[in-house]
């Protein structure tokens, strides 16, 4: 048998080839040269995609003649891209013969591996789109062999050619973060600006974040960075529009990022740096951060990243006021009194003294009302310390913060105010007015009887010696 070294076409000792395919996402540069020898230590993301590989009638490469004739072919997707592809010779459709049959690349390689005829000419195309891939990659014409590379050692035919379509796809490499402090709920979205295929540009770039019933939009920022991480200054109105908040407010808005003719040049000039799209939300009733948005580039849309671990929060939480007054047999209610809400830390059972002023204050100004409650508060699962920051006349007030725990919803948390009076030593002392101080009196006004008694018997004693 030959070496495939020294072989060429139309040597009957080489009979068979192969033509590996490597899925990879589409880099900001470039991975190597495309000259069907293996590229090794790109970097790339391999895919999962499925590609397919079918003969091209008429071309027997023994015969230099059809060699020639490749110059003139071309390829062109189908209507729907997956399907196969038209391979024409100067404007005119040529048949085509056996094909391979669907294979899928290596989930860790990105690759796959057709075992075909020598002295063919074949066209392969992606016939199952990776996930999440903005378009399918340009089908592609390769001979078995395919002249080498020139490289010293290297073959002069290569019946082993390699390949490296590539895809863009829609949200890869994005974040979203979403945070919740006391009713107040913030997402992150973080998307990196990837490269197009070759000789494309930005023709639309939208961003869809539907959020969930439980929240209620108030506003968002949009900042872009370049490679360097610096920020590049956008208007709102002229490179991109971003959904106003409603006003009333209502749950489950769905907040748009659409970027205009200027803004998309802006996205085309910082291939390899980052949009980040800040959403701020309330929370209005029992709900958790779970949430993704969607991104549509050039008519493609694909879902985008979402958040990880997310936060619950529960609707009714509140605090109710009370009070023991003296002698009473049970608690009422009592209005009036003020209460702050501040984060504490995980597993918090008691509170410091004094509001500590790392921590948050998600709620002020918490009143209780005539039965005794304050307001229904919306609040992230999680610990809480409470304070009273006024105290109804007559009452003795929270000494120090108390714990508060939310868990669930109709969260309730009981202070107790206790009557000035009801403890000894409250007040100052009352005159007595039982039967001892009756005895004591009385006493008190015998005594002063016989004194007065006493006065009159000397004073008329002193009458008779003066006279």
């Amino acid at each position: 048998m030959a070496s495939p070294a020294l072989a060429a076409p139309g040597d009957p000792a080489m009979t068979s080839g192969s033509l590996s395919v490597y899925k990879l996402e589409q880099p900001d540069g470039n991975i190597g040269p495309n000259d069907g020898s293996p590229i090794t230590g790109h970097g790339a993301l391999p895919l999962v995609a499925g590609f397919n590989v079918c003969e091209i009638s008429g071309f027997d490469l023994a015969d230099s003649a059809n060699w020639l004739r490749l110059k003139d072919l071309s390829v062109t997707l189908a209507t729907d891209p997956t399907d196969t592809p038209e391979v024409t010779e100067n404007g005119s459709a040529l048949t085509l013969g056996t094909c391979a049959g669907e294979q899928m690349t290596d989930a860790s390689t990105g690759g796959t591996t057709f075992a075909l005829d020598a002295d063919r000419a074949y066209v392969v195309w992606e016939s199952t789109l990776a996930e999440n891939a903005l378009a399918p990659a340009q089908p592609t014409i390769v001979t078995v062999p395919f002249p080498g590379n020139g490289a010293a050692g290297s073959a002069d035919w290569n019946y082993e050619p390699h390949i490296y379509p590539k895809n863009t796809l829609l949200g890869s490499g994005a974040t979203k973060d979403g945070e919740i402090v006391g009713d107040k709920v913030s997402f992150d979205i973080t998307m990196p600006i990837k490269a197009l295929a070759p000789g494309e540009t930005y023709s639309e770039y939208t961003l869809t974040d539907a959020l969930s019933s439980g929240l209620a939009y108030t506003g968002g920022t949009v900042q872009l960075f370049s490679k360097t991480n610096a920020e590049v200054s956008l208007v709102a109105g002229t490179d991109y529009t971003l959904t106003s908040p409603q006003s009333p407010a209502t749950g489950g808005n769905t907040v748009v990022l659409s970027f205009q003719a200027a803004g998309l040049a802006k996205l085309d000039s910082n291939i390899g740096g980052k949009l980040l799209l800040n959403v701020q939300a309330d929370a209005i009733a029992s709900g958790d951060t779970s949430n993704s948005v969607d991104v549509t580039v050039n008519g493609k849309t694909g879902k985008g990243p979402e958040v990880i671990d997310p936060e619950k929060f529960w609707a009714g939480a509140h605090l109710l006021k009370q009070a023991r007054n003296k002698g009473a047999a049970a608690e009422v209610a009592l209005a009036g009194a003020e209460f702050s809400i501040l984060t504490a830390p995980a597993g918090t059972t008691t509170c410091p003294t004094v509001q500590d002023p790392a921590e948050n204050v998600v709620f002020a100004g918490q009143t209780s009302r005539a039965d005794g409650t304050t307001p229904n508060m919306v609040l992230a699962e999680g610990d809480y310390c409470v304070y009273e920051t006024k105290v109804p006349a007559g009452y003795k007030g929270l000494e120090g913060g108390m714990a508060f725990k939310v868990s669930g919803a109709d969260a309730e948390l009981v202070v107790l105010n206790t009557q000035i009076g009801a403890d000894e030593g409250d007040l100052p002392n009352l005159p007595l007015t039982g039967a001892a101080g009756s005895v004591l009196m009385f006493a008190g006004g015998a005594a002063l009887l016989v004194l007065g008694a006493t006065l009159v018997i000397v004073r008329a004693r002193k009458g008779k010696i003066s006279a």
